[in-house]
C-alpha cells in the first residue's frame, strides 16, 4: 500500500494536535509541581514558627525551674527553716525581693507552711514594678496547687495549669495569664514543712507569640478542653474564667482533643474556611499537663499567588483545547464522509434492513480493505444465521414434541393410577380380612412405586425449571423406609442379592416434619439404582440422625456393584451438578434417577455425596434437614370421616371418559340425596346443562379434546353458574385457569368428597368463617394447618362428650361443653351450630341429637377442606 493512499498519513495531522496539547498539559503539570513546592515551603515556615513558639515556652519553664530550685535550696531559706529569727526572716524577704526585681515575669513569691490550713508565712508581691511585703497572709490549704505541691518529693517541681490570676473567685485586673511554679521545702529531718511558690506572668510569652506569628500565620495555645490560653484575638482567651465561652473545638468543627494529631492536618474554621495547620503537643510537669500549640495559615492566603497562576494557565489551556476541538471536528467531519457508506451499511445490517448499497470495495486504502472485509463477513454471517435458524426451528419442534409427549403421558398414566389408588383406599375402608390385607398392601405398594416412577419422569422437567417446592408434613421415617424396603425386597431377592435395612433407634416411633413424597423419591431412586447396577453381593439401606447445628437425617445406600468412574464421582459431589452436563455413568449414563436425587437433595437444603471404587461398589449418602415433632399428625385419608346427611336433593354432573374413574366417582358419591349424572361425550354435556346441576366435576380432556376453552366460554356466557371441580392429570396451573378448585390425578378421594359435601352443604348450613385464624397466624400455612387439626380433634372430642352427656343428662357437663363451644361459635361464626344446641341437656331429643351430629359433621368436613387447601399452598 502506497503512503499517499494511507489514512495513517491523514491521522498524523490529528496526532500533531495531540502533541501540542500534551505540551500544554505538561506546562499545567509543571504548575501543579510548583504549587506543591509552595505548599512544602509554607509547611517548613509554619513548622519553624511552631518550633520557635515551642522553644520560647520551654525556655520559660526551664528558667522558672532553675529559679525555684535556687530558692528552695538556698542557705538563706535553710537557715530560716532551721532557726526562725528576725534576721533569717529579713534575709528570706531580701532573697524574694531580689528575685522579683530581677525577673520581670515574676509578680509574686510566697512561702506557705503546711500548718494552719496552709497559711502563708512570707509573701512578696510586685505591683507596678515595686516589690511589697504583704501582711495580709491567707490560708491556701484548699487551693489545688497547694494540695498537689505538698505531695511531691524533695527536689521535684510543681507547675500549675495556665489560667488567669484568681483569688477566692475574683480575677485580678488587669487580666494576668498566670503559671504557678512550686517546690516542697523540707527541714533537716527530711520532713516537709511547706512549699515555696512563684507566680509567673505569661504576658511576655504571649507577646513573643504575637511577634512569631506575624500576619500570615496564626498561633493558638489551647488546653485539652479546647479553651484558648493564647489567641491572636485577645477576647477569645480564657473563655471559661471570663464566661465568654470561646472554644477552639467549636470554632474549628472538632469534637475533642482526640482529633488533634501531632503534625500537619487540614482544619476548617467556621468563619474562614479551610486552614493548613501544624499541631504540636506541649507537655510539662512530668507529662501531667498537656497543651496544644497550633500554627495555622489560610488556604486562600497560602495559595494566593498559585491560584492566580492557575487561573491564567487554565484560561490558556481552555483556549488551546477549544482550538484543538475545532481542528479535530473539522478533520473528523471530513474523514467521516469517506466511511459514511460503510457505517450506514453496517448499521442497516445490524437493524436487519435489507439493502443493496454499493460499498467502496475497490479503494486501495484502509477504507477499501474495510469495505471488502465487511462484504465477506456479511455473506458468511448470513449463511451461518440461516443454518442456526434451521437448527433452532428443529430444536423448538423437538421441545414441543417432548412437552406434548409428557403431557399425554401424564394424562395416560395418572388416570389409571388414580383409579387403582382410589380403589385400593376403598378396599382398606371395607374392613378386609387378614388374608386379603397383605394382597391389598402389596397392591398399594406397587401402585405407589408406579406413581413414584411417574413423578420421576414428570417432576424432572419441573426440577430443572425450578417449579418443584417442598411440602412439609409430619412423617414417620421408619415406616416410610420400611415400606420402600418391603416394595423392593422381592426384586432384590430375584437377582440373588442380600437386601438389608438398618434404622437407628432414634428414628423409631418418632415423627419428623419433612416432605414424605420427595424423600421417598430420593430413597427409591437410590435403591433402584443400586439393584440395577449390582449383579451379586449385598445392598444396604441405613438411616440415622446427625445432631450438629440442626437435626440432619442421614440416609445411606451401599452396594457391591460395578462402581463409578472417578471423574464422574467428582461431578456428582459438585454442589452445582446438573443433569444436563455431559456425564458417562457406570455403563454409559447415570439415568434420570440420580439427577433427580441430586436436585431434590439441594431442594431440601441438603447434600448428596458419593464414594465409589471401580469394580467394588458404591455408597451414596444423602443428608437432609428434618424437624422432630412430638406428635404424629394423622392424615385425613387414614381416618373414618364423618359426612353430613343432606336433606335436599342435588345434581352432580361428572364429565369423564375413563371408565375406571367413572366407576370410582360413582362409588364415592353413592348417596340417596345425590343424583350423579356421568357423561362421556360433549354433546351429552351440552344437553344436560339445562338440568341446572349444583356441581360440575370435569376432566380437562374428553375424547382426546381439551375442554379448557369450551368450559371457559360456558362460564363467560353464564351457561355454567355452579361451582366447577377440575379433576385431571394435567398440571395445576392449567386447571386453575378454569377453576380455583382442582384435583390432580391421582387425587385423594376423601378430599374430593369433603369438597363436594362442603359445597352442597352450604345450601343447608352456614359456612364457617376462618378469617380470624388466618389473621391471627399471619397467613402462615404450616401454623394454620396445625391449628385446624387441633380444631378438628376438639370437635370430634366435643361430639363424643355430647353423645355421652345426652345419655347421663349431666347439666354441669352440658354447660361446660356449651361454654367451650360458644368461643368457637363466635370466632368462626358457626351460626348453624348455635341454632341446634339447646341451653339444657334435658331439652335434647333424639331428633335434636341427629341435627347436632349433622352440623358437627358438616363443620368437620369444612375444616378438613381448609387443611387440604393450606397443604396445597
Amino acid at each position: 500500500m502506497k503512503i499517499r493512499y494511507s489514512i495513517v498519513t491523514r491521522f498524523a495531522l490529528f496526532f500533531t494536535g495531540l502533541i501540542i496539547f500534551s505540551i500544554l498539559l505538561s506546562g499545567y503539570l509543571v504548575f501543579k509541581n510548583a504549587s506543591r513546592v509552595i505548599v512544602t515551603y509554607s509547611k517548613e515556615r509554619i513548622m519553624h514558627t511552631s518550633e520557635l513558639a515551642e522553644q520560647s515556652f520551654y525556655a520559660l519553664l526551664n528558667e522558672v525551674s532553675n529559679d525555684i530550685a535556687v530558692i528552695s535550696n538556698s542557705p538563706t531559706l535553710q537557715n530560716y527553716i532551721t532557726e526562725t529569727t528576725k534576721k533569717t526572716s529579713d534575709d528570706v524577704n531580701e532573697l524574694f525581693k531580689v528575685t522579683l526585681k530581677n525577673k520581670a515575669s515574676y509578680f509574686q513569691i510566697r512561702l506557705i507552711g503546711i500548718e494552719n490550713n496552709g497559711k502563708e508565712i512570707i509573701r512578696l508581691d510586685k505591683i507596678n514594678q515595686e516589690v511589697i511585703i504583704s501582711n495580709n497572709l491567707q490560708e491556701k490549704g484548699s487551693q489545688e496547687y497547694f494540695k498537689e505541691a505538698i505531695r511531691m518529693n524533695k527536689g521535684d517541681f510543681y507547675f500549675s495549669e495556665i489560667n488567669l490570676n484568681e483569688e477566692y473567685g475574683v480575677i485580678s485586673m488587669p487580666y494576668i495569664p498566670t503559671l504557678r511554679a512550686a517546690s516542697p521545702i523540707f527541714n533537716t529531718e527530711n520532713k516537709i514543712i511547706g512549699i515555696v511558690i512563684i507566680n509567673v506572668d505569661l504576658t511576655k510569652l504571649f507577646e513573643t507569640l504575637d511577634k512569631i506569628s506575624g500576619n500570615e500565620f496564626k498561633l493558638y495555645l489551647i488546653d485539652n478542653k479546647g479553651q484558648y490560653l493564647y489567641s491572636p484575638q485577645k477576647t477569645q482567651q480564657f473563655g471559661v474564667q471570663t464566661k465568654t465561652n470561646f472554644n477552639f473545638f467549636n470554632d474549628f468543627n472538632l469534637k475533642s482533643s482526640s482529633h488533634l494529631n501531632d503534625g500537619f492536618s487540614q482544619l476548617n474554621e467556621k468563619t474562614k474556611g479551610d486552614l493548613l495547620s501544624y499541631i504540636k503537643p506541649l507537655t510539662y510537669f512530668q507529662g501531667v499537663r498537656k497543651l496544644y500549640l497550633i500554627s495555622t495559615i489560610e488556604d486562600n492566603t497560602l495559595m494566593a499567588s498559585a491560584l492566580l497562576v492557575r487561573r491564567d494557565s487554565l484560561q490558556t489551556l481552555l483556549w488551546v483545547c477549544l482550538f484543538s476541538i475545532l481542528i479535530s471536528w473539522f478533520f473528523v467531519r471530513y474523514f467521516s464522509k469517506k466511511i459514511n457508506k460503510i457505517t450506514e451499511a453496517i448499521s442497516n445490517y445490524d437493524k436487519g434492513i435489507d439493502g443493496n448499497m454499493e460499498l467502496p470495495i475497490h479503494r486501495k486504502d484502509e477504507i477499501g480493505a474495510l469495505a471488502l472485509t465487511f462484504s465477506k463477513m456479511r455473506a458468511k454471517i448470513d449463511s451461518q444465521v440461516y443454518a442456526l435458524q434451521t437448527s433452532l426451528k428443529k430444536e423448538k419442534e423437538a421441545r414441543n414434541q417432548r412437552d406434548e409427549f409428557l403431557q399425554n403421558m401424564s394424562h395416560e398414566m395418572r388416570t389409571p393410577l388414580n383409579a387403582i389408588l382410589g380403589l385400593t383406599k376403598l378396599l382398606h375402608k371395607n374392613a378386609p380380612t387378614k388374608a386379603q390385607l397383605p394382597i391389598i398392601n402389596s397392591l398399594e405398594r406397587a401402585s405407589n412405586s408406579l406413581a413414584g416412577l411417574v413423578y420421576d419422569v414428570l417432576d424432572h422437567k419441573k426440577l430443572v425449571e425450578g417449579k418443584v417446592h417442598i411440602t412439609q408434613e409430619s412423617t414417620n421415617i421408619e415406616e416410610l423406609l420400611k415400606d420402600i424396603y418391603a416394595t423392593y425386597q422381592y426384586e432384590a431377592i430375584q437377582k440373588g442379592l442380600a437386601f438389608t435395612l438398618n434404622i437407628d433407634e432414634e428414628l423409631k416411633n418418632q415423627y419428623f416434619i419433612t416432605d414424605a413424597l420427595r424423600l421417598s423419591q430420593i430413597v427409591i431412586n437410590l435403591v433402584v439404582n443400586a439393584i440395577k447396577y449390582t449383579q451379586e453381593g449385598t445392598i444396604n439401606l441405613s438411616a440415622k440422625l446427625i445432631n450438629e447445628d440442626a437435626s440432619l437425617l442421614e440416609i445411606k445406600v451401599t452396594d457391591t456393584g460395578i462402581g463409578i468412574l472417578p471423574e464422574n464421582i467428582d461431578k456428582i459431589n459438585d454442589r452445582f451438578f446438573r443433569e444436563k452436563e455431559d456425564l458417562s455413568g457406570r455403563y454409559g449414563s447415570y439415568g434420570l434417577g440420580l439427577s433427580i436425587v441430586k436436585q431434590l437433595s439441594i431442594l431440601f437444603g441438603g447434600t448428596l455425596m458419593a464414594i465409589s471404587e471401580k469394580g467394588k461398589g458404591s455408597e451414596f449418602c444423602v443428608k437432609v434437614p428434618v424437624i422432630p415433632t412430638l406428635k404424629s399428625e394423622t392424615k385425613i385419608a387414614d381416618k373414618s370421616c364423618l359426612y353430613p346427611k343432606l336433606k335436599k336433593s342435588y345434581k352432580i354432573l361428572h364429565i369423564e371418559d375413563d371408565l375406571s374413574t367413572l366407576e370410582l366417582v360413582s362409588y364415592i358419591f353413592d348417596d340417596e340425596n345425590i343424583r350423579l349424572i356421568q357423561l362421556n361425550k360433549w354433546n351429552m354435556v351440552m344437553e344436560s346443562m339445562s338440568d341446572n346441576p349444583d356441581i360440575i366435576i370435569s376432566d380437562m380432556m374428553l375424547e382426546n379434546e381439551n375442554l379448557s376453552q369450551k368450559l371457559s366460554d360456558l362460564v363467560k356466557i353464564k351457561k355454567i353458574i355452579c361451582p366447577i371441580l377440575m379433576v385431571s392429570a394435567t398440571e395445576p396451573e392449567v386447571m386453575s385457569a378454569i377453576s380455583t378448585i382442582y384435583f390432580q390425578k391421582p387425587f385423594n378421594i376423601d378430599y374430593l368428597k369433603d369438597t363436594v359435601f362442603k359445597i352442597l352443604g352450604s345450601h343447608e348450613f352456614t359456612l364457617p368463617d376462618f378469617s380470624n385464624i388466618y389473621s391471627n397466624y399471619d397467613n402462615n400455612s404450616n401454623r394454620i394447618i396445625k391449628v385446624l387439626k387441633l380444631l378438628e380433634e376438639e370437635f370430634e372430642t366435643y361430639l363424643k362428650r355430647i353423645d355421652s352427656v345426652v345419655k347421663t343428662k349431666d347439666e354441669s357437663e352440658w354447660e361446660a361443653i356449651l361454654h367451650k363451644m360458644i368461643a368457637h361459635i363466635n370466632n368462626l361464626k358457626l351460626l348453624s351450630l348455635s341454632e341446634v344446641l339447646p341451653q339444657k341437656v334435658k331439652e335434647v331429643a333424639n331428633s335434636d341429637l341427629e341435627n347436632i351430629y349433622n352440623v358437627f359433621a358438616y363443620y368437620l368436613c369444612c375444616i378438613r377442606v381448609e387443611v387440604q387447601l393450606n397443604s396445597k399452598d
